[in-house]
């Protein structure tokens, strides 16, 4: 995955507002026609994509209404990640993952974040047998890589910073930090490390 684009940027990208930069940079510089016309043709097929995404409220936190709001987001060929997060409109923890994922869904444009309430989706509860809330659910291309249950892996503390849960995103692929914001990503000898690990499915923490 590139580097992030928040959702100021990507309305940029939209509004051709990047576009125009690029053209005026482009034009004080010593760069073959070939080569500019195709850094232009790339940015406006970025564009046309940010556009498409736009439309299903990606930069933004959005409920969804049902199962197959659900079901058409995590499907959609538009959206190549997506975090999902299943609550209780009564859980306290709930309430703090929802401002959490709040700020994030205007800094990763490309991965869109949603939230689903449980008791409206009694089918999905069963089928991914959340028994624990919060439960934030990764998608990538439709596939389930990655849950996190409660708040066991945040620190288990309710006023845990931002950037826990965000490198915690991170580790499953669905979003991808600078480096300065994830120094694990390299040893003292400047080699990349792999974090990803998975959850048991016994995992828990307290509901509220």
């Amino acid at each position: 995955m590139a580097a992030s684009v928040t959702a100021e940027k990507a309305q940029q990208i939209i509004d051709d507002v990047a576009l125009e930069r690029e053209l005026a940079e482009l034009e004080t510089e010593e760069i073959p026609s070939h080569i500019r016309e195709a850094r232009l043709d790339t940015l406006k097929q970025q564009s046309l994509h940010f556009h498409q995404m736009k439309e299903l409220d990606c930069g933004k936190y959005t409920l969804l209404p049902d199962e197959r709001s659900f079901l058409d987001l995590t499907t959609s060929p538009e959206v190549q990640q997506c975090v999902v997060h299943f609550f209780h409109p009564d859980f306290r923890r709930c309430a703090i993952v929802d401002a959490h994922l709040e700020k994030l869904s205007r800094k990763y444009f490309e991965t869109k974040f949603a939230k689903l309430n449980v008791e409206k989706s009694n089918f999905l509860v069963t089928k991914l047998k959340i028994q624990t809330l919060p439960a934030i659910f990764c998608f990538k291309k439709a596939i389930v890589v990655d849950k996190i249950v409660g708040f066991e892996e945040l620190g288990n503390t309710d006023d845990f910073p931002l950037i826990v849960l965000e490198r915690r995103l991170a580790r499953s692929g669905v979003i991808k930090l600078s480096e300065d914001e994830d120094p694990s990503r390299k040893t003292v000898f400047g080699n990349k490390k792999s974090s990803i690990r998975q959850k048991d499915d016994d995992d828990s923490s307290d509901d509220d």
